[in-house]
């Protein structure tokens, strides 16, 4: 069976597909692309290539981020399992962690989505998400000499910083 977030990530960019392309590139908030109307001379000639699909790719950079934040959701999923699994026995050290991983997941999901959707919120969302995995990675270090869940955790939110900051940049 195909992972939650690898379906979600196929029928959001089913969605963006059947966007029209001089909507996505009005509200996209990075890297905007000339307007239609300066690169066919302003008329509405345009009009007659609409059998035609239209070049709605990711940027590399976008492409780059969605990955991350897919890898991170995943190595944060099982991290999170593992905190809860510590702290059923009984053992509150991971109390922070688990809630900053909680908190990273949810920011993680709403920034891939305002990425594939190409929103307008996306890049306030970005800048929310790098906060929330700089704050994760923070409380995963700690706990990453004795449980390896928590070191690919903060190695994960380390690369979606990485990825951020390539795509605010």
């Amino acid at each position: 069976m195909t992972p939650l977030h690898t379906r979600r990530t196929v029928a959001l960019g089913a969605l963006l597909l059947a966007a029209p392309a001089t909507a996505a590139a009005q509200i996209w908030p990075f890297r905007r692309q000339q307007n239609d109307e300066a690169q066919d001379g302003g008329g509405h000639e345009h009009h007659q290539h609409h059998g035609e699909v239209p070049d709605r790719a990711l940027s590399a950079e976008d492409a780059a981020a969605v990955r991350a934040l897919s890898a991170c959701q995943s190595v944060g999923e099982t991290c999170l399992s593992h905190c809860i699994a510590v702290l059923a026995t009984g053992d509150a050290s991971m109390a922070a962690c688990a809630r900053a991983v909680r908190e990273m997941l949810a920011v993680c999901r709403a920034s891939e989505t305002l990425i594939l959707t190409r929103s307008a919120f996306a890049g306030q969302q970005l800048a929310l998400c790098r906060e929330a995995c700089a704050a994760c990675r923070a409380e995963c270090l700690p706990h990453a000499e004795h449980h390896a869940t928590c070191g690919a955790c903060a190695e994960a939110c380390a690369a979606v910083i990485v990825a951020i900051d390539a795509l605010l940049g």
